[in-house]
């Protein structure tokens, strides 16, 4: 427990709490900040700590680990595209993306296109001058990895990272053939 006259005898000094609070906005922003730039530190870092393949190669290891933590709450280990895009709409603009989704039906089937005009990970790799884009260790990679686990068929047909206004991705239920 803190003392106060023991602490006032040792000469040290309460420094006192600023008059001002930092705007809830504000802490939202740092806090997208850090979450944004700790994936594209562990990136990086694995890359420098084990060299170019191995470095990637865990990190992969570890983002499929991060999915498969994520997908274990799910009914069944996976819900239908049209809920995750339900639930990427909430979620989100939280991490501080911008993004629509659109649903069609073509030819009897779902297809919902995403629009993601604001990318924390892309703003924050900019301010920290990386030197790959974000979009091609992160997005890439969710997106072969949501083939390879029958998730849906992703397609990313535009990307931000390349110059593009907006990331887009059109997506379908997971079809066996």
């Amino acid at each position: 427990m803190f003392n106060l006259q023991h602490a006032l005898r040792r000469e040290v000094c309460i420094l006192p709490k600023p008059e001002k609070e930092m705007p809830v906005e504000q802490q939202r922003q740092i806090l997208r900040d850090q979450v944004a730039s700790a994936q594209i530190n562990l990136y990086f870092d694995l890359k420098k700590v084990l060299g170019e393949k191995q470095g990637v190669e865990i990190f992969r290891k570890l983002y499929d680990e991060g999915i498969q933590r994520i997908r274990s709450r799910f009914p069944g280990g996976k819900v239908p595209v049209g809920e995750l895009m339900k639930r990427e709409l909430v979620s989100f603009p939280v991490l501080g993306f911008e993004l629509a989704v659109e649903h069609q039906v073509e030819n009897g089937e779902d297809v919902y296109c995403e629009h993601v005009t604001k990318c924390p990970f892309l703003e924050t790799a900019k301010k920290m001058n990386v030197p790959e884009s974000p979009c091609d260790f992160l997005c890439n990679y969710d997106v072969e990895l949501a083939v390879k686990d029958k998730r849906g068929i992703w397609e990313i047909r535009s990307r931000m990272g390349d110059g593009k206004g907006e990331c887009q991705f059109r997506i379908r239920e997971w079809k066996d053939e």
